[in-house]
């Protein structure tokens, strides 16, 4: 993903990598996701070219834990998700963002829900995200990172498989 300025140039790269293990797809798998060796991650960079930070899959049942690593993969904070439930609600969807012993909350990502016929009939998703004034532009930019890896495994991926298994009927 290209992020682009008013002038059209380009301010931020969003990278996203998907890695296999012992020869088979596990984003699913329960808990072996370690987003060094499989998983789902992203890498950051502003400007193009210069690493800020990584975003990557934590083991969990449902896939939906996330760290937010610096670019010395120091760990900044840690996102949790909804749980296995997280595309098959009528509402809105958050992630909670947490400091990096989990003690705190301090913001959240929310899909939010937009009505039946554009979730149902588009590719259209909203998120909004919410972090202190105060925290670090670069960590700031990481999380924006953070909301495309989400939807991409949640929410676009599940709009793909459906999209192919409806085309297998036909």
């Amino acid at each position: 993903m290209h992020i682009m300025d008013n002038m059209s140039q380009e301010v931020m790269k969003v990278c996203k990598e998907f890695k296999f293990c012992a020869g088979r797809c596990c984003a699913c798998c329960a808990g072996c996701c370690n987003g060094k060796t499989c998983g789902f991650n992203v890498a950051v960079e502003a400007p193009p070219g210069c690493p800020i930070g990584y975003v990557i899959q934590r083991p969990s049942l449902c896939g939906d834990h996330l760290s937010i690593l610096d670019e010395n993969h120091e760990t900044l904070l840690k996102i949790r998700g909804p749980g296995c439930s997280c595309g098959s609600t009528y509402s809105d969807i958050e992630f909670n963002v947490l400091s990096s012993d989990e003690t705190e909350e301090i913001g959240k990502i929310t899909k939010q829900w937009a009505g039946y016929v554009q979730e149902v009939f588009t590719k259209a998703d909203n998120f909004s995200i919410q972090f202190p004034m105060d925290l670090e532009v670069k960590t700031k930019a990481i999380l924006i990172g953070a909301v495309l890896l989400i939807d991409f495994m949640f929410f676009e991926e599940q709009q793909t498989i459906h999209q192919q298994r409806t085309n297998q009927r036909r």
